[in-house]
């Protein structure tokens, strides 16, 4: 799997790190692009595990978990500064406002300006998928407007075709069959 495919997967599926194909019946990392089939028991450290919990396992041994691969990832896929992505680990790693700010070289209210500032993203980016999703649906309705209209057009040309190739009356009045 290649990174750059990261935008055209579900927010779900980003936050699990892996993404489960039904047809192929298997598991992949979104990171790696590593796979493991469904109904096959990996085992792990003396257990035995299903390719679920080996997708799972594999993204914390290898990858350190989903939060920390994210936070790794560069600006312009995150659009995260550095200085947020290490507020979020520090936020990750349960860190007092105080105690992060000496290890940034910043005062303790910058961290919670920060913090402030991560939150309204948040707040901002739900509306801001909304919008976009909303977008991507009235696209997706003008589409199939065309289609059923084109649709609608093609059917009306038959039906005047039919019509113009019509017989004489003469030989329509039996019903032949």
């Amino acid at each position: 799997m290649n990174l750059d495919s990261i935008y055209d997967l579900k927010i779900e599926d980003i936050s699990l790190g892996y993404v489960y194909n039904s047809k192929k019946q298997n598991f992949t990392c979104i990171f790696c692009g590593e796979t493991f089939d469904e109904g096959i028991v990996y085992e792990d450290n003396h257990n035995f595990i299903t390719a679920k919990r080996a997708i799972e396992q594999h993204i914390e041994r290898e990858h350190n978990g989903v939060l920390k691969t994210l936070l790794s990832l560069e600006k312009d896929i995150t659009g995260l500064t550095e200085i947020q992505s290490k507020i979020i680990t520090g936020l990750m790693e349960k860190k007092e406002s105080k105690k992060l700010a000496e290890e940034m070289g910043i005062s303790p209210s910058t961290v919670r300006t920060h913090k402030f500032y991560l939150q309204k993203l948040k707040r901002q980016s739900k509306i801001f998928l909304t919008i976009m999703n909303l977008l991507e649906l009235q696209e997706e309705e003008v589409e199939s407007k065309e289609l059923l209209k084109n649709e609608k057009l093609n059917e009306e040309l038959l039906k005047s075709s039919c019509e113009t190739n019509s017989l004489h009356p003469f030989f329509t009045q039996y019903n032949l069959k």
